[in-house]
């Protein structure tokens, strides 16, 4: 089975002189333990696809399967629980939570999910070793650069072990080395963990870590 099935997707925003389609009528498949890249221009709707595969975005037409459940069939509850289990999302914004530290943030998926607080934040601090930054543990977002944040929203995808993990520019405010050191570290939940990753990006230097890449324009797969 497909980690992901997208069949005649399309997403409309707004009305009359406002609409604007968004997704064009893709047809997508992604495999178990694939990862697949996303690339093309700006506003060619490589984020809204993404949000619709992961749940968080409903499709205007056709539909989309994540391994074999159509989650916009799904009650907003139970979207949201299988989401919190199954699905690690990296924001291009990060979406961390100022007021926490960058260990506390890590740890948001795990204390959702029912963890106690003492394994939730041992495993954070593992995880941004993991991801080079441990010495800011207990720093919070605004302290950090943009890339020391990146590199917490990529850690805080990992720590409830999603089978599925969805990166919008995971490198995009990295520099060379470090994003590579990141993608190395994606390829790895693949290749040695079996997840599936589907990584947006607009930047050729990582090309090689994919399985896959296919490319979108004005709302379609060329």
């Amino acid at each position: 089975m497909p980690a992901v099935v997208c069949r005649e997707i399309k997403k409309i925003f707004g009305d009359g002189g406002t609409r604007v389609e968004a997704l064009r009528g893709v047809n997508l498949e992604v495999k178990e333990r694939e990862l697949l890249m996303m690339m093309g221009p700006s506003g060619s709707g490589k984020t809204t696809l993404i949000s619709v595969i992961a749940g968080i975005l409903t499709p205007s037409e056709g539909e989309c399967l994540v391994a074999g459940l159509n989650l916009h069939k799904m009650s907003d509850i139970d979207r949201t629980h299988y989401r919190g289990i199954h699905i690690g999302f990296v924001f291009q914004t990060f979406n961390l939570i100022p007021t926490l530290t960058c260990c506390e943030n890590v740890a948001v998926p795990l204390l959702l999910n029912g963890v106690k607080l003492k394994p939730a934040m041992e495993s954070a601090a593992k995880l941004l070793e993991r991801v080079g930054i441990p010495e800011k543990s207990n720093s919070y977002p605004p302290q950090l650069s943009g890339g020391q944040q990146q590199r917490v929203a990529i850690a805080r995808s990992m720590i409830h072990n999603p089978n599925l993990i969805v990166c919008d520019e995971p490198t995009s405010y990295l520099d060379h080395d470090t994003g590579i050191k990141v993608m190395e570290l994606l390829r790895a939940l693949v290749t040695e963990h079996g997840k599936t990753l589907i990584v947006v990006s607009h930047d050729p230097r990582i090309t090689q870590f994919a399985d896959r890449v296919v490319r979108l324009d004005d709302g379609r797969i060329i």
